[in-house]
């Protein structure tokens, strides 16, 4: 019949467990750039890059970009060696429920003014998403990734704790 008066102890507890489920609970993003742009007026958010998978034993980064709202994965590696793959190629994600998702990448124009004698030593290729493909890779992990050689497609295993690196970066630009 007589309710007992709640003890304020117990909903500062109650208070401190929820702010810290939320907290730990709440995606973790890293941006590059994240403001308006001045000119088009449209949201710009570019994620810092994170690591997926090794090749050739250096490391290759995604990152995410949106503009506006188109999605973009850029994907940043390091030539060791004289060591690329065919950079104007498409390349494979494969998921951990095994479906493949090909990605075209996107033409960049050559900066015909750049007089820059020196090799360069990392590339960056940037991917087009469609809303689809957004959609898996953000809900997906990755647990393959494949790149075209002069002799075909290579597949490279993901290992288990890099597999949601391309979510995270992806979730980050929704």
């Amino acid at each position: 019949m007589f309710k007992k008066p709640v003890k304020p102890y117990f909903v500062l507890l109650l208070l401190i467990v929820i702010g810290f489920t939320s907290n730990t609970m709440a995606q973790k993003c890293s941006y590059e750039k994240n403001e308006i742009d001045a000119l088009t007026e449209l949201v710009v958010k570019r994620t810092a890059p994170s690591m997926i998978t090794r090749i050739n034993g250096q490391p290759l980064y995604a990152k995410a970009q949106s503009i506006g709202d188109n999605k973009y994965l850029k994907l940043v590696f390091y030539k060791y060696n004289d060591f690329s793959f065919k950079e104007e190629r498409e390349v494979g994600f494969v998921l951990s429920n095994n479906e493949e998702i090909l990605l075209y990448p996107r033409l960049v124009p050559v900066d015909s003014t750049k007089m820059d004698q020196l090799p360069d030593v990392k590339s960056l290729i940037i991917y087009k998403l469609t809303d689809d493909q957004y959609e898996k890779l953000a809900q997906t992990p990755v647990a393959k990734f494949k790149y075209y050689l002069t002799s075909g497609f290579v597949e490279v295993p993901i290992k288990s704790s890099k597999q949601g690196n391309v979510m995270q970066v992806l979730r980050c630009v929704k």
